[in-house]
Order: C-alpha cells, then structure tokens, then sequence
C-alpha cells in the first residue's frame, strides 16, 4: 500500500481547517492529473490535529500509486528549490500547486511536508510560500524562438477564444500548451493521442524549458519502431526506469 503524509506545522490544535481542506483538495487534484487516463482511489486512512496530518493511501496493488506519490514529491521539491517546472506536472497541476501554497507563510499554516513511503524507504519535500513566488518566477517567457516539439497529442481543452492541446516535451518531461484556431477543431480532434511534431514559436522560461507553443502548427508522424528496441545513451534520464514503459507511460 502507497500512503502520502501530508503535514501542516502550524500551532497545536490551531491549523486553519480551510487550509487542511485546501492542502487535501488540491494534492487530490494534482494526483488525478498526474494520473492522466488511469484510475486511483485515495483513501484517508489516518488523521491527527497535532498541527495538522492526514494521510491518504491507495491499496491499488500495481506500482501507479507510488509513481504518482513520487512525482508529487518531486514536483513540490522541484518549485520548492527554484529548480525549475516539474516532470509531468501540467498546466493544471502547477495551477494545483499554487493554490496548494497559498495558505502557507501565515501563523497557523507555517509550511507543509509532504511524504511518500513504501517497503521502508521515504521520499519527503517541504512546501512554503515561496512555491508560489517560484512558480511566477518559473511560468514567466523569456525568450521566443522558432522551433517545434515532438510528443503525443494529449488534452484538448476548448474553453476560453482558442483551444489548446497539450504535448509531452520529450526533455523536460511535462506536457506544453499549444494554442490553435477555431478552424482547426476538428483535425486536432482527429489528431487525439497520435504522435506528432508541433511547429512555431517555442516561449521558454529562464530555465530554458518550454511554457507553450504559440500560433502551433502540427504534422502527424508515421509510428515508430519498436521501444524496446531502443537503446539509451543516458541511464538516469528515465530516474531508474526502463526505457520502453518510460517512454510508453509519457506519451500515451
């Protein structure tokens, strides 16, 4: 069983309880986006008001839970530390962290430690309010080039005067918006979770990863050969895990 703590340091007895709710609700959300397709039901299997914990555990029996566990982890860790946006966070998880951290930095929720634990090893990332300061930081263009970006088609999204879709930055491993016309609807539809390069401009952040591609353009692209047949040249790009159920879980 995969069990992530969630602990707000703050006065004994005294944690907001809207800022638990907020802590709860929010990591929910980030978790079931992370998940993408797959399906995982979070339990809350422990509760305490000594500061504020709650623990939520998955009895999923495959290694998903502890994968998502993990990426949440690091996703804090990662804004957190000003390293840069996280692995496979999307725009909706990184809005999701946000609003994780904005009742953080006050007297009643100082900080919040987040854990994940599983055959006695733990994983543990600290969030503050400079979460939020950092992902300002971190979501702001820098530069604006010509380029393109190879991945899965993935997320359409058609709220708001333009639609968008999202594509899986093979080098920064989490997906990038890109915006198309009205006119396009129904050919990105058609396009849905098909491998394609998208073209035009690149907005980077001052990290040098991509925030989103502007007036996008796409291609589909024939299928590729086998992953298995794939050999790495980097051992630690995938943290560990082999190539082809890395690859196959990042771009479906």
């Amino acid at each position: 069983m995969t069990t992530i703590t969630l602990k707000i340091e703050g006065p004994p007895g005294r944690v907001p309880a809207d800022a638990l709710a907020t802590v709860l609700n929010q990591s929910l959300k980030i978790l079931k986006d992370l998940a993408r397709r797959e399906i995982v039901t979070w339990y809350v299997t422990d509760l305490k008001i000594d500061s504020a914990m709650a623990a939520l555990s998955a009895d999923d029996q495959t290694d998903t839970p502890l994968r998502l566990a993990t990426e949440l982890v690091q996703g804090v860790r990662a804004v957190e530390s000003g390293e840069g946006l996280p692995a496979f966070f999307s725009d909706a998880s990184l809005y999701g962290l946000k609003q994780l951290a904005k009742p953080l930095g006050t007297e009643g929720a100082r900080y919040l430690d987040v854990s994940v634990g599983q055959n006695g090893t733990r994983e543990t990332a600290r969030a503050t309010n400079r979460t939020v300061d950092n992902l300002a930081i971190l979501r702001t263009a820098r530069s604006r080039a010509l380029g393109s970006i190879t991945g899965v088609l993935d997320t359409i999204s058609l709220r708001g005067p333009r639609g968008k879709f999202e594509v899986v930055d093979p080098v920064s491993r989490r997906p990038v918006t890109c915006a198309f016309q009205t006119a396009q609807e129904e050919t990105v539809k058609g396009t849905l979770r098909k491998r394609v390069v998208v073209r035009g401009t690149v907005v980077r952040n001052a990290k040098g990863q991509p925030i989103r591609i502007e007036d996008a353009t796409f291609e589909v692209l024939k299928p590729s050969p086998p992953l298995v047949t794939l050999v790495g040249i980097d051992p630690e790009f995938t943290g560990g895990e082999p190539t082809g159920p890395y690859m196959e879980r990042i771009c479906s």
